[in-house]
């Protein structure tokens, strides 16, 4: 987190109201202006304003991306000087660094959706890796072996690992199994999360028993039931290969459920892809859509209380801050 300076002592009020599009007036950000760093100020406001959505990371841009393609006017708050949450980036001297999103798997599933609420520019995505070394996406480097490279495909895992572990063929292709089978489970749970509690204990009584299966066991675990002699020199080099993207979630094969670990695996597998121009331009492309609908995303702005009113938020108290943090 940042710790932010308050520049004014008496917090200013934004409140929601129904409006028709046609009574819709925004004060509109120059177009040459950066649609990130739109700093707050009170009379960037548009005159009646839907939803107030606060904090700009991805789940708040899309939402309110979403909203603003259905005719809703929205605004975003964000307390820091850039907007973008963990997909922001920022500069130190000549080097340009990003804060959270380093690279993203099933570009076929996300460039859609990033297209689906872009207006304007369009993320292009750029794969990892070159063609000459199989478009590699993940090194895992243990002591002074070399470098194991992971390249994509499915095909190119299972070859590469069974050419190095031939007597592993069959652990290494339930492991490749196992991990799509855990990823699949996992959407069904949670698409149950948009239906009634009770209808969620339906589903996971019946329905998503082998999820949790995955979900109470962890990724050293599974993995050592799929080496045949998981205590040799070989076999502890292939556990750590397999276990060597668990720096992804950051905990260690020990304690992570096998479930994240196969989230992990199965994303990826197919290769991994880099915003072209750096992870900044996800919210450079999907700022101008809320904006299109006459909202705004506005930053260097703190949320200090919601206000409530007939027992439903109606507005939000707010104050600005400095970029000194």
């Amino acid at each position: 987190g940042y710790a932010l300076l308050c520049r004014t002592l008496k917090p200013k009020s934004i409140k929601n109201s129904r409006r028709s599009p046609a009574k819709l007036a925004p004060n509109p950000r120059k177009p040459s202006s950066d649609p990130s760093r739109d700093a707050f100020r009170q009379k960037k406001l548009p005159p009646s304003i839907d939803y107030v959505i606060i904090g700009s990371g991805m789940g708040s841009l899309y939402t309110a991306a979403l909203l603003s393609k259905a005719g809703y006017v929205c605004i975003v708050l964000e307390q820091h000087y850039v907007a973008g949450g963990c997909t922001h980036s920022f500069h130190d001297g000549a080097f340009e660094f990003d804060t959270g999103l380093h690279y993203v798997g099933r570009i076929e599933k996300y460039e859609a959706l990033f297209d689906m609420v872009s207006t304007g520019s369009k993320v292009e995505w750029a794969k990892m890796g070159t063609e000459e070394d199989g478009y590699c996406y993940d090194e895992i480097k243990l002591g002074t072996d070399k470098p194991w490279k992971f390249r994509a495909g499915e095909e190119n895992f299972i070859a590469d690992l069974v050419k190095e572990f031939p007597d592993e063929e069959e652990g290494i292709k339930e492991y490749v199994r196992l991990c799509k089978r855990a990823n699949k489970k996992a959407d069904m749970y949670f698409y149950g999360k948009m239906f009634p509690k009770y209808i969620q204990k339906l589903l996971n009584k019946y329905v998503n028993k082998e999820y949790f299966t995955y979900a109470n066991s962890t990724t050293w675990d599974v993995v050592t039931s799929l080496i045949k002699n998981p205590d040799s020199t070989s076999g502890k080099r292939l556990r750590a290969i397999l276990c060597g993207q668990f720096g992804d979630y950051g905990l260690k094969p020990q304690d992570s459920p096998f479930l994240i670990q196969a989230g992990i695996v199965a994303h990826y597998m197919g290769g991994a892809y880099y915003p072209v121009g750096g992870s900044q331009n996800i919210s450079k492309a999907i700022v101008p859509t809320i904006e299109k609908a006459g909202g705004r995303v506005l930053v260097s702005c703190r949320a200090k209380s919601i206000i409530i009113e007939g027992g439903k938020a109606t507005g939000v108290n707010v104050v600005t801050v400095d970029k000194s943090g």
